[in-house]
């Protein structure tokens, strides 16, 4: 079947490759191909699957489902991705002349400005924050029989984090960490499942074909994001985050400081308003 989600594996790849290194045992063969990738990753887009499949002391049929299992259609289709994904990273770092110059003249200035710029972040989220929303969200995971997490990157980590704060509250969720794991398992969700999408820049792009092919299964829909234009009548319930983004970086900085900080507020919110 074709992959319809093919842009967000692009932007996950790499994410997922250490996801195997990190949870996976090192007696797992797909472990070592994951491990081998990692360590070898300027040779992945030229190389050949036997060549591959000869660095991992495996077959190329194994090198194959594992693609598969990353949600690539096939070998080809891996590499592509990975190309992309490594032409993204090597303009990860993208200083203005400005900012570069005063960090070679002053190393701390660097510092001082991820600092004020996260703060400066932080109290734009306080200030737009109202607690009647984070109830709001607080009740629709109180009354939903499944709850269920979909986030990119890092905001797996947060959403993975979020999950076991709940747990500690006696309210399972599901929270996945799986590259793919969101389309595989959209059979796990029916009319009784709130399915929660946590974003920093919500790419319509990106998102449109999921949740459309998310509402088929008619599940309350709440999505989480900093994006103040993001639209799509499938959504349910868009909590908004004001705050700021790096202009410097491929990755989200301090989005992902706003993202934690309400969860972790609607974690404490929650419970106290449900305490068991």
């Amino acid at each position: 079947m074709e992959n319809k989600f093919r842009d967000y594996n692009e932007v996950d790849i790499l994410y997922t490759l250490m996801s195997y290194v990190n949870v996976s045992s090192s007696q797992d063969m797909y472990y070592t191909i994951a491990h081998t990738i990692l360590t070898n990753l300027e040779k992945i887009p030229n190389i050949s699957i036997n060549d591959l499949a000869d660095l991992c002391y495996t077959s190329p049929a194994t090198i194959s489902r594992f693609c598969k299992d990353l949600n690539c259609k096939n070998f080809a289709n891996f590499k592509y991705e990975m190309a992309i994904a490594l032409e993204t990273s090597r303009h990860e770092i993208h200083m203005s002349e400005e900012d570069s110059e005063e960090i070679q003249k002053n190393p701390q200035y660097l510092v001082d400005k991820i600092y004020n710029e996260t703060i400066e972040s932080l109290k734009l989220g306080h200030q737009c924050m109202d607690i009647h929303d984070i109830d709001k969200i607080c009740q629709m995971i109180y009354h939903a029989k499944k709850v269920q997490m979909i986030g990119w990157q890092f905001n797996k980590v947060i959403s993975n984090d979020f999950q076991m704060k709940l747990l500690k509250l006696k309210k399972f969720i599901y929270a996945f960490v799986e590259r793919g794991d969101e389309i595989q398992r959209l059979d796990m969700i029916d009319k009784d499942c709130l399915v929660i999408i946590v974003t920093v820049r919500a790419r319509k792009q990106l998102l449109d074909s999921l949740i459309d092919k998310i509402k088929e299964y008619q599940p309350q829909i709440l999505m989480i994001t900093m994006s103040q234009e993001y639209e799509n009548e499938n959504v349910d319930y868009i909590y908004r985050i004001d705050g700021l983004e790096s202009d410097y970086t491929e990755s989200s900085m301090q989005g992902t400081i706003n993202f934690l900080t309400l969860l972790d507020i609607i974690y404490v919110r929650y419970g106290l308003l449900y305490k068991k």
